[in-house]
């Protein structure tokens, strides 16, 4: 969502609902409403967002997801932040960006809610 808040934020959620990803939880992410989702899936997405803006606060929950997930799983997250971005970037740059549109998710359409401005 960093990246992008259209076609290819629909095109991941529509690929974690093929694997199984319950409904309820990507939304809970769209809407950035952590409480809503289990600790790790929290613990995921705000290290994957204070990463991307470069914030203090990615150093403590860095630690976090070392302790959770091993440093397997933080390199993980790595590639994967890496790779979400690849794509967007280079559909933007070849001027086939689109503006911000709805994603939907379990069948209810919900808008994305990017704050992932670069901390001051």
């Amino acid at each position: 969502m960093a990246e992008d808040c259209g076609p290819c934020t629909q095109l991941v959620i529509d690929m974690a609902q093929r694997k199984g990803v319950d409904p309820n939880i990507l939304r809970a992410i769209v809407a950035r409403d952590f409480a809503a989702v289990p600790f790790e899936v929290a613990l995921a997405a705000r290290f994957a967002e204070a990463s991307l803006r470069h914030a203090p606060e990615a150093d403590d929950l860095r630690e976090e997801v070392v302790r959770r997930f091993g440093k397997r799983g933080l390199v993980s997250l790595a590639f994967a932040m890496t790779a979400s971005r690849l794509y967007p970037t280079l559909k933007y740059a070849l001027g086939h960006g689109r503006a911000c549109t709805r994603v939907t998710v379990g069948g209810e359409t919900r808008p994305v809610l990017r704050q992932l401005t670069k901390a001051a």
